[in-house]
């Protein structure tokens, strides 16, 4: 069997080694979420964020269109779901829709694409189901899939606790996605749970802006040392005083000196 190759898996391949580096590990940058907020990040700071080198950027249709060049030596990953806002009240449900295809993002030239899940909802036959489509439809194509995992809702109707987190990571994986994003457990030391039941690449979401950029970059040593395979960060790191600085110190905390 050694002989027997397969140009779709070598497709996902080939793209997977254009984010994660050859230690395992990744810096991902969020700037993927603006087209709910309709705010955030200053329309150019992909550029600096991107003169940083960051492993790779998380990226809003328009983002990866306008500035290709900001995606010459980063991963682009697509946010492919959405078409909600957060200009009303919140819904009691999942909205979600997807709003763009995995061929679409391999047009744009993405190196992987992301979507929510949220096993544990009320209503989790709608995400997951989106997940596995996605999923059939992206391997077609050796497309890396990221699930964006949340327990229950963001509302927390499921405990945000590392049994809960490790259940909900592990269900993604098992549909099919090809890396997970998600919070750590309150205690960071009990991450090394939710890893230990995941086969995937575990990258956690950087939350709420945090007091200082210093515990922000501590926070990514942090979560690395417990085992993820690094963070996949937003506000934390465009929303600093200096980006391209910020990108260069959570780089030294995810991959070392």
């Amino acid at each position: 069997m050694q002989h027997v190759s397969s140009a779709i898996g070598a497709g996902k391949i080939r793209r997977a080694s254009r984010f994660i580096q050859k230690d395992g590990r990744a810096l991902l940058v969020a700037i993927d979420m603006q087209a709910s907020s309709g705010s955030g990040p200053d329309l150019d700071v992909v550029e600096r964020v991107a003169a940083g080198g960051p492993d790779g950027i998380l990226a809003s249709w328009q983002v990866a269109r306008r500035y290709p060049e900001a995606f010459a030596k980063s991963g682009l990953v697509l946010r492919l779901d959405g078409a909600l806002t957060q200009m009303g009240n919140y819904a009691a449900g999942d909205v979600f829709s997807v709003m763009y295809k995995a061929e679409q993002a391999a047009a744009i030239g993405a190196d992987a694409v992301v979507i929510m899940a949220f096993p544990g909802a009320d209503d989790e036959e709608l995400s997951l189901r989106r997940l596995a489509a996605l999923v059939a439809e992206a391997e077609m194509i050796g497309m890396p899939v990221i699930a964006e995992s949340i327990p229950g809702t963001w509302a927390k109707t499921v405990p945000w606790d590392a049994e809960h987190i490790s259940k909900a990571a592990r269900i993604c994986v098992e549909i099919g996605a090809d890396a997970i994003k998600t919070m750590t457990p309150p205690d960071v030391a009990d991450l090394s749970v939710v890893v230990e039941n995941c086969e995937a690449p575990l990258f956690v979401l950087g939350g709420p802006k945090m007091e200082t950029e210093a515990e922000a970059v501590q926070y990514a040593a942090d979560v690395v040392a417990a085992g993820a395979s690094g963070v996949a960060f937003g506000r934390n790191c465009w929303g600093a005083e200096d980006p391209t600085e910020m990108v260069r110190q959570l780089r030294q905390a995810v991959h070392g000196a």
